[in-house]
């Protein structure tokens, strides 16, 4: 976040800390775990299903990136612990060990040491919040025509999508479809981020635009509601 410190950014990852909300359509502020716990929470509830079934025998999807990330940034977190006190025996957490590191880190480091490393964890920061707050997926129609919206590059406003195939015995395939709206916008439900978070994409022909480039398209589509 625009304006934070190292120690900021190691605070939201290693203690509880407030958090803004969206309750009942309303921004309130909350208090929530550290987000290294709640990603490794996260991959533990994946593995067993939440009810200590394996996943498999749950249903419930394994994140295999998500456990490659957490291990990632358990090693980088250990090894920075390790590069200022050698001699030191890690805690039994990630979180432990990054406040640890940065104790004796920061009675050491100078501003450009510190903003290497905020920017470094930020960035870890920004892939747990993706990770435990994944985006809400709209289908952009008119809801006057309740017709969805046309692609401005392909000119679809549905597509089929292929959702399974195999061959069907007299030479050639069969094929499981599906007709989708083409253009869906993603964004986060928490806000944070805003349109840099945000896309608007065709699943036809997979044009799409992020950003404030965002606005222009919204404008567009304002424009096409009113002429219809």
């Amino acid at each position: 976040m625009h304006g934070d410190t190292l120690l900021d950014v190691v605070d939201r990852l290693t203690i509880e800390h407030p958090y803004r909300a969206v309750i009942d359509g309303r921004t309130r502020w909350v208090r929530r775990d550290p987000l290294i716990r709640q990603l490794r929470e996260a991959i533990a509830s994946s593995l067993t299903g939440g009810n200590g079934l394996a996943s498999s025998q749950s249903g419930v999807p394994f994140d295999t990136d998500a456990m490659e990330q957490y291990d990632i940034l358990e090693r980088i977190i250990l090894d920075n612990l390790l590069a200022v006190a050698p001699d030191r025996v890690p805690a039994l957490t990630p979180e432990e060990n990054l406040r640890t590191w940065y104790t004796l880190f920061h009675a050491a480091s100078d501003d450009e040491g510190e903003k290497i490393y905020r920017l470094a964890f930020a960035a870890w920061e920004a892939k747990i919040e993706a990770k435990l707050t994944p985006p809400v997926v709209l289908e952009l129609i008119d809801m006057k025509t309740r017709r969805p919206f046309e692609c401005p590059e392909c000119g679809m406003g549905w597509f089929e999508k292929i959702l399974n195939s195999g061959p069907n015995g007299r030479g050639g395939r069969w094929y499981d479809r599906e007709k989708r709206v083409a253009l869906t916008a993603m964004y986060r439900p928490d806000g944070n981020g805003g349109l840099e978070r945000s896309a608007v994409e065709c699943g036809c022909c997979g044009w799409h635009v992020t950003g404030t480039d965002i606005r222009g398209f919204a404008w567009d589509l304002e424009e096409a509601a009113v002429a219809s």
